[in-house]
């Protein structure tokens, strides 16, 4: 039996700025972090984890062609 595609919901530019918004707040009040000091720690994650991402997969990226 083979799985069809995922139903995962997909969120538009727009959705998901919204999206991540709403859960920047709710973790700022969750951990008593005021909302502006939370999301620079959430960008600095979020570009921290790119970056590990990117050393990750880099072996993945297309190398020029041995002659």
């Amino acid at each position: 039996m083979t799985q069809g595609p995922s139903q995962e919901r997909l969120y538009t530019t727009g959705e998901f700025d919204r999206w991540w918004e709403a859960q920047g707040r709710a973790t700022a009040l969750k951990n008593m972090l005021d909302p502006d000091s939370a999301k620079l720690l959430a960008w600095e994650a979020w570009r921290k984890g790119r970056e590990q991402l990117s050393e990750a997969t880099a072996h993945h990226r297309l190398q020029p062609a041995r002659r």
